[in-house]
């Protein structure tokens, strides 16, 4: 509660006109007057900083959820660049593991293929020196194609090659089990055929060979294989 004050005068000096004293109703009402006017100024005042307080703390506020705004999307970025760069490495990978095993399956049956084309020639020349140095070997193969006809057999004609009929008369062989040798150009070096009056029975070389050949590529096909 304010407390009631009364102004001290001054006398007047000499020869100044007296002034009449304010009464105490109206040095209350000053004083009240003064009060007001104070209280005004400070809650302006106290207004004033309020707002500006305020702004700062606004300001500061959204400046900090600025930054954790800006923050959780680089994060958010960061990991979705990590999930594309790890999805570009492992189908970069798995390409690479798809081309290698395509690389070395193609090299494996290249190698496949030579080995098999090696042993095709390598028997092709023995084949032709076995027959050079030892003609009696066609007969072997005329005999393995006779053990297929019927014995009861009346007619049978024995064809071969002609350079192979030459070397058997060379060493004087000119028939076999019975049966004499013909000529056939159109046999290869140790092919042989056989005509009867019911069918007609081929054994070639070619054939025998691709045979065995076939047989080779299936045996290093297995041993690629996992065990």
């Amino acid at each position: 509660m304010p407390v009631a004050y009364r102004r001290y005068r001054f006398p007047p000096l000499y020869g100044e006109p007296q002034q009449p004293e304010a009464s105490q109703e109206e040095e209350q009402a000053a004083y009240s007057e003064s009060l007001e006017q104070g209280y005004q100024d400070g809650l302006q005042q106290g207004h004033a900083a309020g707002l500006e307080q305020g702004r700062q703390e606004g300001l500061r506020l959204g400046m900090e959820q600025g930054i954790e705004q800006g923050r959780q999307q680089s994060l958010a970025q960061l990991r979705e660049l990590q999930q594309n760069l790890a999805d570009e490495l492992r189908q970069w990978q798995s390409s690479a593991e798809q081309q290698w095993q395509q690389v070395s399956l193609s090299a494996l049956h290249r190698q496949r293929e030579q080995l098999c084309q090696l042993v095709e020639e390598v028997s092709r020349r023995v084949i032709r020196s076995e027959l050079t140095l030892n003609p009696q070997q066609v007969l072997v193969i005329v005999e393995e194609a006779l053990s297929g006809i019927d014995s009861r057999t009346q007619e049978l004609q024995l064809f071969v090659n002609p350079d192979d009929r030459a070397r058997l008369k060379e060493i004087g062989i000119t028939e076999c089990q019975g049966w004499a040798l013909h000529e056939d150009a159109a046999l290869a070096p140790g092919d042989c055929r056989i005509e009867t009056e019911t069918l007609t029975l081929e054994a070639l070389t070619e054939e025998r060979l691709q045979k065995g050949i076939a047989r080779v590529a299936r045996s290093l096909e297995s041993s690629d294989e996992p065990a």
